[in-house]
Parts: structure tokens; sequence; C-alpha cells
């Protein structure tokens, strides 16, 4: 099965500011980078730290024209290492928990923000439903 198909949500590209630690516990050991990428679904960033598949994260994202910090846990489902960047790792996050304002208010940037030069991949469903309009 292709990426694309596996897709559930739209993504589109954007840096976001994003603080994460290991959950439970750890926030002592809060780091922050940005988003390459951001779905209903998840976000991947790039972070000079190793995580396992599995992990739980809990994750704070600051979204533009946004007052409320979203916070949610997100399971690392994969960790790429970047191309000849030995300590640089991309980590695809899926959000485990959430508040549903929060999902919401994700939805409206994503939705603000989403044209061609900036999506990542449509979901197989989403596709199929445009298709029906036509």
């Amino acid at each position: 099965m292709s990426t694309y198909e596996r897709r559930n949500f739209v993504r589109i590209s954007a840096n976001f500011v994003v603080s994460y630690y290991v959950y439970p516990g750890h926030i002592n050991r809060t780091d922050m980078t940005l988003t390459r990428n951001i779905s209903l679904g998840g976000i991947c960033f790039t972070t000079d730290k190793h995580f396992a598949p599995g992990t739980i994260l809990h994750i704070t994202l600051r979204l533009p024209k946004v007052k409320k910090l979203i916070e949610a846990l997100g399971e690392v489902m994969y960790v790429k290492q970047e191309i000849n960047k030995k300590l640089l790792f991309d980590i695809g996050i899926k959000f485990v928990q959430a508040e549903e304002e929060d999902l919401y208010l994700i939805e409206k940037i994503i939705a603000a923000c989403a044209n061609s030069n900036n999506r990542v991949n449509i979901a197989a469903k989403i596709k199929k439903h445009e298709d029906e309009k036509d």
C-alpha cells in the first residue's frame, strides 16, 4: 500500500513551533523545534533526538493567530535519519489523545493554509469524496 493510500487526512507542509517531551514525566527535558508538516492525525518534525517507534510524547503546538496552546499526546510512528545529517531525525507522530477543541483548531489552520503548493498528501477517501462532487 502506498503512502498516499494510507493517509486519512489532508497533510500540509508547515513550520509551526512545537515543544515536546517523553510522556509521562520528563517535563524538565522539554525540547523545541518546528514542524515539517501537519495533519489532523499527526505531525512530523526534525530533531536531534532519536525516539523508538511506540514512544509517547507530550506535544505542545503554537499555531499562528491562535492564542491557545494546542496540547496532545502522540505516538512515534516512524524515525527517519536525515540524509547526509547523521544527528538529525524526522519523527512522525500520530496523535493518540487530544482535546476536541484543539483538534478543531488544527483543522481550521490546515484548511486556511491548504493549497496546491503546500499539500503533502490527501487521503484516498477525500479524493473519492471530491470525485463524487463532480
